[in-house]
C-alpha cells in the first residue's frame, strides 16, 4: 500500500501541533489527509484507536468508505491478504496489530454519550463547522492514551486532533474563533486550559494545495465560480472564513477593503 500527500497535506501529517484545523477551500484534499493519517499510524502504532467522525453517517460513508480513494480501495490488498478487516456491522476497520479506525456520527448533542466510555487516541473531525461546539468539546474530553504505548519517535504528538473544514455552517462563528482568528497560520500555540490546552494551529488549505483533483477535474474550479453567490464562491473557493454567505455583511464586508 502506497500512501502519498501533498505537500500542505504533508505539512499537518508533521505537525508538531495537536490540535489542528486543515482546510478553508473547497477540494483542499482534507478528507484524503485523514484517511492517509489514520492508515499510516494505525499499521506504525499498535493498538492505536483513531475516531473519525462526519456529523451525518450517510456523510461518513459516503466521504470515506465509497469510491476510488476510500478505505476498502485503499486497503484492498491487505483486505485481501488478511492483514485488515473491514467490520461492517460496527463501522470498524480492523488492523493485524489491534489498531482500528472507528467510523462514527454524532447527528444530535444527546448522541455524544454514545461515546462517553471511549478512549480515543486521534480524534478527526471531517467538516467541523458542521458540529456545534458542545459536542467538539465533549468528544475532544475523550482524548487519553490510557496504557497505549507510543514510540518513541511519535512522544509528544499523541493523544491529538485533526478536523478539516470549510467556511459556513452552524459552527462556523466558534471554529473561526477558535482557530483561524486565534492566531496567525501555520503558528503553534497553546490554547487555554479552559479550552482543552492543546497545541492548536491553523493550517489554511486552497484548491492549489491538491493538484490532484486538478489534475483529474480542471473543470472543478468553474463548478465553483457557478455557485452564483459571490460570498458563497469566495468562501468555497478561496476559504474565505470574512464572508460566508447568508452573513448580514454579504455585500459589503471585505477584509481587504476594511481592515
Amino acid at each position: 500500500m502506497e500512501l502519498e500527500l501533498h505537500p500542505r497535506q504533508t505539512e499537518a501529517y508533521l505537525s508538531e501541533a495537536t490540535e489542528i484545523l486543515y482546510g478553508g477551500a473547497a477540494g483542499g484534499g482534507k478528507s484524503h489527509l485523514m484517511r492517509v493519517a489514520a492508515l499510516a499510524w494505525c499499521t506504525d502504532i499498535p493498538g492505536l484507536q483513531v475516531y473519525i467522525f462526519r456529523r451525518l453517517s450517510d456523510a461518513l460513508i459516503k466521504n470515506h468508505m465509497e469510491g476510488p480513494t476510500g478505505f476498502p480501495a485503499m486497503l484492498a490488498e491487505w483486505i485481501d491478504a488478511g492483514h485488515v478487516k473491514v467490520n461492517w456491522s460496527k463501522n470498524i476497520i480492523q488492523f493485524w496489530n489491534g489498531s482500528n479506525i472507528h467510523l462514527c456520527h454524532c447527528q444530535y448533542e444527546k448522541d455524544v454519550t454514545k461515546y462517553q466510555g471511549a478512549e480515543i487516541h486521534v480524534l478527526m473531525i471531517d467538516e467541523l463547522t458542521h458540529f456545534t461546539e458542545s459536542i467538539y468539546r465533549y468528544l475532544r474530553g475523550r482524548l487519553r492514551l490510557g496504557a497505549l504505548e507510543v514510540p518513541e519517535k511519535y512522544r509528544g504528538m499523541f493523544p491529538c486532533a485533526i478536523s478539516g473544514s470549510n467556511p459556513g455552517g452552524v459552527g462556523h462563528n466558534w471554529v473561526k474563533h477558535a482557530f483561524v482568528d486565534a492566531a496567525r497560520p501555520m503558528e503553534i500555540h497553546r490554547a487555554a486550559k479552559g479550552d482543552g490546552g492543546m497545541l492548536r494551529q491553523y493550517i489554511p488549505a486552497k484548491l492549489d494545495d491538491n493538484p490532484s483533483l486538478l489534475s483529474n477535474d480542471p473543470d472543478y474550479i468553474d463548478r465553483l465560480e457557478g455557485l452564483g453567490n459571490p460570498a458563497l464562491v469566495k468562501a468555497m473557493k478561496d476559504g474565505d472564513w470574512n464572508i460566508v454567505s447568508g452573513g448580514a455583511f454579504d455585500d459589503l464586508w471585505s477584509e481587504a477593503r476594511h481592515v
